[in-house]
């Protein structure tokens, strides 16, 4: 039992650290052009013990896409406690924000990006595993706010969607094609004026 907890340790040590360095080498090179050997240096393993834990580089960065969304997501009790839908709206955005600039989501998707075209598969995978799922959330988070009556009926798939374009058009997608973003001076006023936009139309 001892033994075989320690081997499980070890397994799962090597493991955490093939995913940080492989999650390195796509950010600095892309999929196509990332390595598993040079990744199995950077982890300090062998290359047969990286393809013990990923029996592919295809399946090795579906990993790092899945751990990369798997902590973030919006609060969903912020849906119920707060006082309002303009103060859940605003909760949501910046939760959003922080987490997108501050999990190394930016980068992996620059990665993405520049592959899809000559890999579709990264892209469709990162698609459902990442925009959507996170879009899934928003959803849920604006059906907490239509029960508790602070926002009228209506299809929320659609107003997550707009909701999310709103936030991504003025922070997301330019520091998609500028790695030197910097978060504008009045990010506040921003977020706010898209939250009133949709309070204009979904707002009870």
């Amino acid at each position: 039992m001892g033994l075989e907890g320690y081997r499980r340790r070890v397994s799962e040590s090597k493991r955490k650290s093939i995913m940080a360095a492989a999650g390195a080498e796509f950010q600095d090179n892309g999929f196509t052009h990332a390595a598993m050997a040079e990744i199995a240096r950077k982890a300090d393993v062998s290359t047969a013990t990286l393809y013990k834990h990923f029996g592919s580089k295809e399946e090795l960065f579906s990993s790092i896409i899945e751990a990369s969304y798997a902590g973030i997501g919006i609060p969903q009790s912020s849906a119920s406690e707060a006082k309002d839908a303009k103060e859940a709206l605003t909760i949501a955005a910046n939760d959003y924000l922080n987490q997108q600039f501050g999990a190394g989501i930016n980068a992996l998707m620059r990665a993405v990006i520049s592959e899809t075209s000559g890999v579709p598969e990264v892209g469709k995978d990162f698609l459902k595993r990442g925009v959507h799922q996170r879009t899934k959330d928003l959803v849920t988070y604006l059906d907490q706010l239509v029960e508790r009556k602070l926002l009228k009926p209506h299809d929320t798939k659609i107003s997550a969607m707009q909701f999310g374009g709103m936030v991504k058009e003025s922070f997301v997608w330019p520091a998609m094609f500028d790695p030197n973003f910097k978060m504008p001076s009045n990010k506040d006023a921003i977020i706010e004026n898209a939250v009133d936009t949709f309070l204009a139309r979904y707002g009870a």
